[in-house]
C-alpha cells in the first residue's frame, strides 16, 4: 500500500492523505484543512466514492457529489488535479513507464 500526504495552498490549507493499494486504486482518502463544505456530509460522500478508483474518469466522477455542495476556501480542481497525478504516477510506475 503507497500512501502520500500532500498539502495544496490557495488562499486556504487542504490536506490529502491519500492510500494506494498494490494495484494502484484508492483505498483510504482523507481530505482536510481550513475550508468549509455544506453540507457537510458531501464530503464523507465524497471520500467514500473515491475509494477503489483507479484511474481518472472514476475520480472525475466522484468529484460530481460535490456539484450541488457549497465550498469556500478550496478550490477543488486542484485538488481533483493532485488525486488524478498521484494514482497516473502510481500506474505509470506499475507498467515501468517514467515519472
Amino acid at each position: 500500500m503507497k500512501s502520500e500526504s500532500i498539502v495544496l495552498r490557495h488562499g486556504k490549507t487542504v490536506k490529502i492523505d491519500l492510500a494506494l493499494s498494490e494495484d494502484c486504486r484508492v483505498q483510504e482518502v482523507i481530505i482536510s484543512g481550513d475550508f468549509f463544505i455544506y453540507p457537510e456530509e458531501s464530503l464523507e460522500e465524497l471520500e467514500e466514492r473515491l475509494k477503489g478508483c483507479g484511474e481518472s474518469v472514476c475520480i472525475e466522477d466522484a468529484f460530481k457529489t460535490l456539484e450541488s455542495s457549497t465550498l469556500l476556501g478550496v478550490n477543488l480542481e486542484d485538488v481533483k488535479r493532485r488525486i488524478v497525478e498521484i494514482v497516473e504516477k502510481c500506474t505509470g510506475v506499475r507498467r515501468g513507464g517514467a515519472d
